[in-house]
């Protein structure tokens, strides 16, 4: 961002207090009148007071030098305290209309921004931003109007030396021509380092179980130093340029004052100038100097260090709002139903559909469940009927009218959501389901609370409802979380209630409880739940499957395991499975072994034995349960949970594949000594049964018929592509 853009920027800052910052360039003006005039008494001192021997013009040029003084000193004072009112007014309207811009902007921005880049924004970057709408430019203002005042009296004094005054000027402003681009555009990528920097450090504090268990301290710390060094790079080089743009424009300012020493030295001894004159003009030439300093080695850069903090705010202000209001939308009426999504196509990108065609309707009272393979589109319907998104193409109809007719505002008064990552404000239980409706009365809360059978957990705890939950409420458990989140939901009183893997990350007790809750609170709305956890969706009134961004299934669980198709098979592959209700142990179906390629062949007596052999293994959200390239020795079957397989490494990582309930890995490393060729990490609390490799091994010892099947499963796994999982 260059400097006129810069200046541009600030001014348009200042519009909204145009009234205010017209009395405080009056007020500017009084000291900078005060110096011409200094400067100019000291002409009428020497030549007609001193060398005139006029005393009585001396007193009084004295006595209106020391009044003037006194004003300038008190307008100084007065410019200070107003630059400042001003300022700050200037900068709580710019944290405003950033705060605003940002609550306005969509889901999807924020999926793709670091949460530390836009904390670098608020703060390292409003630093900058505050220098240069306020005291830099305010600075640039008093320089300016001190070449303007004291340009007229200079030519009072002696056209001829204002002349060669005017003309070596513009020598001081040759820093900011040659260099001024190139230092804008260092401090704007300064800037962006030190965001990354914050987004690292941010990141790091939210890691620190992850990086103490895995001992990642060292790794951590070198992958900080090489950010370090590139900052320290960038800084180098945004100061340097910024120092080299000031000492140019001292060097011209040096010349400058050389030149007009010269000049009117020679005038002064050639006759042709005043000793008063001389002396008057020299001291004007040395407030303009200092004034012209001032702009070209204090100001100026410093507008250009400031310019990238200010693009970076411009930018984010920038960010075009996805999701809006139309200019005719009307506030919507209480929602009846039926909710509709009529051929709904939408991708995050153009080139990339997640949804194809989707066709479904959810009738009023009516509970319903979108399940199906990781990645076949089901959160992004509910982000749809969230409207976090618009359609692409087709309508999102809710009591026959498509959703864009309606305020935002006005939906989402009706619209509750309770989500897998349940959010608590810092602040009070109390505060906390009081979000759900602004205003509520504390019986409505207590009401609320009851309903979502938390009331007497939240009466158990130190100080009940005044008991501040923590920074993302972390005071409580998850269970506890998840309850004050559906009693938030609930005191909404919402005509449809939208559930996006909202139990999924609980112990089954607590799932199968709050899953009760969530049943006795759907009656009356519209209930939307995403789960992939087949369990919990079969009470639902009908259940659509979806797989690569269309619903190719819809019924009733009954009907569509009559069917035997897709999500037959997504059921049979969670079945067998068992967890105990507090979480703690699990086990397997002997005859769920049979559904995994390697163990098919398997004689039910050789999968009973094998099946007492699988270990129960629980993990928290973020751990690494294979790293790739290191030695397998261990196959996972998932219990609960969800993990994400990726390939790369730290920092240049690729998703292959979110992994669920029932799906299996790392069936290599029962077979040969071959290194893990993918990352699995969990993305939630999780669950797994495992089987070591010894195990295995010793299955084979005592079952020697099993090998020849072992054998078999290997060689055509060997025709096969190697999997990601292997």
């Amino acid at each position: 961002m260059g400097l006129v853009r810069t200046l541009g920027l600030a001014l348009s800052y200042w519009r909204p207090h145009l009234r205010l910052g017209l009395i405080l360039l009056v007020i500017l003006t009084i000291p900078q009148g005060f110096k011409a005039f200094f400067s100019y008494s000291q002409r009428l001192i020497v030549d007609r007071g001193l060398l005139g021997h006029d005393a009585a013009l001396l007193w009084k040029v004295l006595a209106a030098v020391s009044g003037t003084y006194i004003l300038a000193m008190a307008a100084v004072m007065l410019g200070d305290y107003l630059g400042t009112y001003i300022g700050a007014a200037i900068l709580n309207g710019v944290r405003r209309q950033m705060y605003e811009h940002m609550q306005r902007l969509s889901v999807g921005y924020y999926a793709e921004m670091r949460s530390g880049d836009l904390v670098a924004r608020f703060t390292s970057d409003l630093a900058d931003v505050q220098k240069s709408l306020t005291s830099r430019l305010v600075d640039s203002v008093v320089a300016v109007l001190g070449l303007l005042i004291n340009l007229p009296v200079a030519f009072l004094i002696d056209w001829r030396l204002a002349l060669v005054m005017v003309f070596g000027t513009p020598l001081a402003g040759l820093g900011t021509r040659v260099f001024g681009r190139r230092a804008a555009a260092a401090r704007y990528a300064l800037k962006q380092e030190e965001a990354r920097i914050a987004s690292t450090v941010q990141e790091t504090v939210r890691a620190q179980p992850v990086v103490k268990v895995f001992g990642l301290t060292g790794w951590i710390l070198e992958r900080f130093e090489r950010q370090l060094g590139e900052l320290a790079r960038r800084f180098i080089r945004a100061e340097f340029l910024a120092d080299v743009v000031g000492n140019a424009s001292s060097f011209g300012v040096l010349v400058s004052q050389v030149i007009v020493l010269g000049v009117g030295a020679f005038m002064a001894f050639e006759g042709h100038l005043t000793t008063g004159a001389l002396v008057a003009f020299l001291s004007l030439h040395a407030t303009v100097s200092k004034e012209t300093y001032d702009l070209t080695k204090k100001v100026i850069p410093g507008l250009i260090s400031s310019s990238g903090g200010l693009q970076r705010i411009q930018e984010l202000l920038a960010q075009p709002v996805d999701v809006r209001d139309a200019p005719e939308a009307v506030p919507m009426p209480r929602i009846q139903g039926p909710l509709r999504m009529e051929n709904v196509r939408f991708g995050y990108s153009p080139e990339h559909p997640v949804l194809t065609d989707v066709e479904l309707v959810i009738a009023p009272g009516q509970r319903v469940a979108l399940v199906g393979p990781s990645g076949s589109g089901k959160s992004t319907v509910l982000q749809m009927l969230l409207r976090f998104y618009d359609p692409q193409a087709g309508r999102v109809l809710v009591d026959g009218q498509d959703l864009r007719r309606f305020t935002l505002a006005s939906y989402h008064e009706q619209v509750a959501a309770v989500f897998q990552d349940t959010f608590l404000f810092a602040g009070t239980v109390r505060e906390n389901i009081g979000l759900g409706k602004l205003g509520a009365s504390d019986e409505e809360i207590v009401a609320a609370a009851r309903a979502a059978e938390v009331h007497d957990v939240i009466a158990a705890l130190p100080d009940g409802y005044e008991t501040q939950v923590g920074e993302l409420g972390g005071r409580l458990s998850g269970g506890q979380r998840q309850r004050l989140a559906i009693a938030r939901a609930v005191l909404r009183d919402p005509a449809i209630l939208l559930l996006d893997e909202a139990t999924s990350a609980l112990d089954p007790s607590t799932e199968a409880a709050i899953n009760a809750t969530l049943e006795q609170l759907s009656a009356g709305r519209m209930v939307v739940t995403v789960t992939h956890r087949l369990a919990s969706a079969r009470s639902a009134d009908k259940i659509f499957v979806l797989s690569g961004g269309r619903v190719v299934e819809c019924g009733t669980h009954e009907e569509l395991l009559l069917r035997g198709e897709l999500y037959r098979s997504l059921w049979e592959k969670q079945s067998g499975i068992e967890v105990s209700p507090d979480g703690l142990h699990g086990s397997i179906d002997p005859g769920r072994l049979g559904a995994i390629p390697i163990l098919a062949g398997l004689e039910p007596a050789s999968r009973e034995a094998l099946a007492r052999r699988f270990v129960f293994e629980r993990h928290e959200a973020g751990h690494e349960v294979v790293r790739e390239g290191t030695a397998g020795d261990r196959f996972y079957v998932i219990a609960r949970g969800k993990v994400e397989v990726v390939l790369g490494a730290d920092g240049d990582e690729r998703r292959l594949a979110v992994l669920t309930d029932g799906d299996f890995f790392g069936e290599l490393a029962l077979l040969a000594d071959t290194p893990r060729v993918a990352t699995v990490r969990t993305l939630q609390p999780s669950a797994f049964l495992t089987l070591g490799k010894q195990d295995f091994q010793d299955l084979l010892r005592h079952f020697p018929q099993v090998r020849e099947v072992v054998d078999q499963a290997i060689r055509l796994r060997a025709l096969k592509p190697v999997g990601v999982l292997g």
